[in-house]
């Protein structure tokens, strides 16, 4: 009686069919990892922006004699920014006082902040704003 060698493995099909699913898996782990990591730089970079725009604000408000006008400058690691003063006025719901009635003697100043940087998918920007109480002969 011949005796028959039951040896049990994989064929070579079944081994390259293997390789491509676990290729097709490692490949897709890649691409969300990649991703994940993008994501994190973005939010990362709009974090830096928001802390710069805050820090710009902030001095904004310190500076005890306002003037009306526009500065702007770069932050290391590429930011860019633009701070503008002006006036408000009726676009900003201020409402000049009735004919006949005196001009008073504070107004506000309406500052806005953009800070700007490049993206791989373009330019990105982030812009605060607010209004301050300024005497009327130290806004312009």
């Amino acid at each position: 009686m011949a005796r028959r060698n039951h040896e049990h493995g994989f064929t070579l099909l079944e081994i390259a069919i293997g390789m491509a699913i676990l290729g097709l898996g490692v490949t897709s782990a890649l691409q969300v990892f990649g991703s994940g990591v993008q994501l994190a730089r973005a939010a990362a970079r709009r974090s830096e922006a928001v802390v710069h725009a805050r820090a710009l604000m902030d001095s904004a408000l310190w500076i005890p004699n306002l003037r009306a006008g526009e500065t702007h400058g770069q932050i290391g690691d590429g930011y860019r920014w633009v701070r503008s003063i002006r006036a408000a006025g009726p676009e900003d719901g201020v409402e000049p006082p009735p004919e006949g009635e005196m001009e008073p003697e504070i107004g506000l100043a309406v500052i806005s902040v953009l800070v700007e940087w490049d993206e791989v998918t373009g330019p990105k920007n982030y812009r605060i704003g607010t209004m301050r109480v300024v005497p009327k002969d130290g806004e312009e």
